[in-house]
Order: C-alpha cells, then structure tokens, then sequence
C-alpha cells in the first residue's frame, strides 16, 4: 500500500527549555534526523513529505538523507510549545493544520502524521494503520494512561480531515489554555458543541480543570467517533521491541541503541 503524503513538523534549536519535556535532547536535534528519515523510507516509503518548520533557527539537513520529496512551510515566527505559546496554536498544532490543508488542496486520501522525534518499525505499519480507517475517519495512539489518545502518529481520511479542521478552529481556546491531545478528542467525536471544554483551561481553578477533565474524558468515551492503534507506544513505556510492528518518541539514548541494533541503522 502506498503511501501518497506524509507529514511532520520541525523545530531545533539547541536552548534550554522553559517547559517539561521527556526523553534524551539528542532526539529534538539535528543530528537524530537521519535515524527519522531512515525509519520513515524503510517501513513507510511514502512519495512525498510535508515538513512544517517553525521558523527553527537550526534546520534539517534533509537534501542530504533522503531521495524522497520533500516539500516545505516555514512559518514567520515560532508559536512555540504547548505549554507556553502566545498565539492561538503551538508549533505542533500549526504543522497538522497546515498539513491538513496541504492534503486537502492536494486530493490526497489519506493524511498521515508522523512526528519529528518518533520513530516506526514493520513492513506492514502503514498498512494497518489505513485498515483502521475502513471503520472510522480517525485513528489515535494509545495514550493510556496519559489520556486516550497519543497524536506522535495519526491518520485522518478526506472525511475526517474536512471535520477535523473545522472542529478544531471552532475551539475558542489556545493550545496553552486546553492541551492538544483533548483538542483532538473533541474534534474527533461526534459532539457539535460542548461547553464544558470551556472548563479544562488552565485558566480555571486545579479542582474546576480536574474536574471538568474527569467528565470530559467520560463523556468522550461514549461519543467518541474515532479508532485506537493496537500497536505502538508513543510515550507510554516500556517498549517491547520484539512486537511485529510499533512506534514511539521521546525517546532515550539507551532505547536508540536498542533500535539501532534491531534495525541495523
């Protein structure tokens, strides 16, 4: 199965950071790009890539790793991290955006995302991941016990791009104000409108915010309209590296070397 597009972000800057983070810095560098590109030529093989750089001062050096084509968005300025940006959207959430677009203006069928720090293994990944879109628009990581989704890879048919985008650009609140991940859930689920989003910013009270986020997550469950991968970890650990396929990011020096040695890398 071919894979027509695929998309990431990209942001590099060799800075300390002012918000949390997991994993080695190594993977938030240039010099993890070739393992990333390696990855994704070997088990996903896709035509062309989408890379949206959030105006990084350090940028890849992706004309020398790979013969796939590669397409690029700079932005004007870095909106930052989630958990600290100024504008409405973080960088990750501009690259998915403008990613969505792209495939949308493009005719392609399938949206696939990739992040810049995870990596994928088995022949028949893509495969599996598009299978689960027979069934709905939408298919999520795992997240776990983090929430129940994990966004490092995800996939979106033309149905489900169109209702994506809209979904999310009807959410009046910034990335910093309500995470990603539930922007996600929300846009995913059958649900029009729901106030209670509203509830989960940062902005409200720590008992208000878990409380609403309890709910949130309760009433998603039932109304949810999307798939979960059975495979892959995101950030959940420990990683099982003899399973057929899976993927992962944040990861640690010692987690590479593993992957290193199971690919030949």
């Amino acid at each position: 199965m071919i894979c027509e597009l695929l998309c990431t972000g990209w942001y590099s800057s060799g800075e300390n950071r002012t918000y949390q983070t997991f994993g080695d810095e190594f993977i938030r560098s240039r010099d993890f790009r070739p393992l990333w590109w390696k990855s994704v030529d070997t088990f996903i093989q896709p035509r062309h890539v989408l890379v949206v750089d959030s105006a990084s001062p350090v940028k890849p050096n992706d004309s020398i790793l790979t013969n796939t084509d590669c397409k690029y968005i700079e932005l004007l300025n870095n909106p930052g991290h989630s958990q600290n940006c100024k504008a409405h959207y973080c960088g990750y959430m501009a690259s998915v955006i403008l990613g969505i677009e792209y495939a949308l203006n493009n005719d392609i069928d399938i949206f696939l995302y990739v992040e810049q720090d995870a990596l994928v293994f088995g022949e028949d990944i893509y495969a599996s991941i598009v299978k689960k879109l027979t069934k709905k628009n939408f298919v999520f990581g795992n997240g776990g016990r983090f929430q129940d989704i994990e966004q490092s890879v995800f996939a979106l048919n033309k149905k489900g791009m169109r209702q994506f985008i809209a979904a999310l650009h009807s959410i009046n609140y910034t990335d910093r104000q309500i995470q990603p991940e539930f922007k996600f859930m929300y846009a995913a689920s059958k649900i029009n409108n729901l106030p209670l989003i509203g509830l989960m910013s940062w902005d409200n009270t720590k008992y208000v915010r878990r409380l609403s986020t309890l709910l949130f997550q309760r009433v998603i469950h039932i109304l949810k309209n999307y798939e979960l991968l059975s495979f892959g970890y995101g950030r959940l650990r420990p990683i099982n590296f003899d399973d057929p396929m899976f993927y992962f990011q944040q990861a640690s020096m010692e987690e590479l070397r593993i992957y290193r040695n199971l690919t030949g890398f």
